[in-house]
């Protein structure tokens, strides 16, 4: 009898759960590039994956990849003995998790048969949206203890899973967390990294920094040494980032230039415009980074003339360093130096006077 009602009650809560069902089930978080209404989208498989790409109108363009699915078909009980899984799961073109989609009536299901209710799907979606879940360090085997007690119930919580890991999994649902966070999370998210990689170009890198995701803008920036070209797009990028003043970002942004980007003349200009207008630490990766670069461009030289009298006093000798460390020997720079002696400050005047020592000049000649 009380299995009987027990199943009874199970029947009955599928027969409801159909009855309010009356659209797909979708939970996604923001994409980079959203897929705008009038975009033209064309589905390409690529081994298990798939991706969608916009066709920009102009003729002959390349397509903007929007974000990659795929479509996976597996059980969803650890002994197959339960319903199959049908699930479209989807990454962003940085290859971070999306979303998920059950389409055509498909939904989730946990110990017993039961269906997900909405709370569920949404702890779905937050688990597999967190990167640094322990999930992905855990076999299912080593997920839960006691397995010879629990035959085809081993997707429950009862007694079945880890007591260390059960804030990491939808209860009742274990398995079915486990399978799919090592899904998104696994071969395939580097698979989707790599194919957009392969299209990154200028308009494509602005697009992903322009994202409200930090992990999307980090992503590009981590990958700066794939632009073969800095257009006037991607610098004035660089250049909002390094007045937002966050730290860790300018530091990445910076430290990823490589020697042939820092030869950029716009890039230089540019970023000496900064001087003055960033804090100081990042001030000083500014100038460790046009030290490193292969040389000073002359009209950079030319500008930073014009900035003299507005720098203080620690500014003044960091660039006084940065011209020495490229041996660079102006006349306008030198009359603009002796210029400024005498100066308030005796240690400054003393840094102006051993340049322009170093020039052969004095503040006389």
């Amino acid at each position: 009898m009380i299995h009987w009602i027990k199943g009874f009650l199970i029947g009955l809560s599928l027969i409801l759960f159909f009855y309010e069902k009356e659209e797909d089930i979708r939970y996604f978080q923001p994409a980079t590039i959203p897929i705008a209404d009038s975009s033209r989208l064309i589905t390409v498989s690529i081994n298990d994956s798939l991706y969608r790409q916009e066709m920009t109108p102009k003729e002959g363009a390349a397509g903007i990849p929007l974000n990659y699915f795929m479509d996976l078909h597996t059980g969803v009980c650890y002994d197959n003995t339960c319903r199959p899984l049908k699930i479209r799961v989807y990454w962003n073109i940085t290859g971070r998790y999306l979303g998920f989609e059950l389409l055509d009536g498909e939904y989730l299901s946990k110990y017993d048969h039961e269906p997900f209710l909405p709370p569920e799907y949404g702890q779905l979606h937050r688990l597999l949206a967190d990167p640094f879940l322990p999930l992905g360090n855990y076999s299912f085997e080593n997920l839960v203890t006691n397995t010879a007690e629990t035959d085809s119930s081993i997707d429950g919580v009862s007694g079945a899973t880890a007591k260390d890991v059960l804030e990491y999994v939808v209860p009742g649902a274990a398995y079915t967390t486990h399978k799919l966070y090592q899904v998104v999370h696994g071969p395939v998210q580097q698979q989707v990294m790599e194919l957009t990689e392969k299209q990154l170009d200028p308009y494509l890198f602005t697009e992903i920094l322009q994202s409200t995701d930090q992990s999307d803008r980090t992503w590009a920036l981590e990958r700066l040494a794939l632009l073969t070209k800095l257009d006037d797009s991607v610098i004035d990028a660089f250049i909002g980032i390094l007045l937002e003043e966050e730290y860790f970002q300018s530091y990445l942004l910076l430290k990823s230039l490589t020697i042939e980007q820092l030869e950029s003349e716009d890039l230089q200009l540019q970023l000496f415009k900064l001087i003055g207008e960033v804090d100081a630490g990042i001030e000083n990766m500014i100038f460790d980074q046009l030290t490193v670069a292969p040389h000073l461009n002359p009209v950079m030289v030319e500008n930073s003339i014009a900035f003299l009298p507005k720098l203080n006093g620690p500014q003044l000798v960091k660039l006084l360093k940065l011209y020495s460390d490229h041996g660079i020997n102006s006349a306008n720079l030198n009359e603009a130096l002796g210029g400024m002696i005498p100066h308030e400050n005796s240690f400054v005047e003393r840094q102006v006077l051993q340049f322009l020592e170093k020039q052969g000049r004095s503040p006389d000649h």
